[in-house]
């Protein structure tokens, strides 16, 4: 908790050139270090249960754009993915979200799921990942940490 310090102690030991709001959301993210692999693991179950939803039942679109639906929950798995794991490589994480992506599409085109497979769909995905990707590397640099 000394990280959240705003006293005179916590401005020694910030890095130059940081905001001090960018230094407690990163205690903050440290602190919720162990707990990041879990909630990816959350979020990637309930991606696959939205997106694999029999289409005769389907659920409610949660922001009702399909489009802004992918965007959203690939971009929140992008981020969750980086902060569990932030050792793999970008190309590594965009190839195995991508794959992801693509298991779900080719899901969606089973009899019993009754949906549409659609390139359109991974695609979006795809922009989804590389906005999860910006917004990781932008908090990194206002964070003076490599990501």
């Amino acid at each position: 908790m000394s990280e959240l310090h705003s006293g005179r102690e916590g401005m020694e030991r910030r890095k130059p050139g940081v905001l001090p709001q960018v230094g407690i959301a990163a205690a903050c993210a440290r602190w919720f270090a162990p707990w990041w692999p879990h909630l990816f693991v959350l979020a990637l179950t309930g991606v696959s249960v939205f997106a694999l939803w029999p289409g005769d039942a389907r659920p409610p679109s949660l922001f009702g754009w399909h489009v802004i639906n992918h965007i959203f929950a690939f971009l929140v798995l992008t981020m969750l993915a980086r902060a569990a794991w932030p050792h793999i490589r970008r190309i590594w994480l965009f190839l195995a979200l991508m794959a992801f992506g693509g298991l779900i599409e080719l899901l969606q085109a089973l009899p019993l799921i009754n949906r549409t497979a659609s390139l359109a769909d991974w695609v979006t995905d795809a922009i989804g990942i590389a906005i999860g990707l910006v917004l990781v590397w932008i908090a990194g640099q206002l964070a003076g940490e490599p990501w």
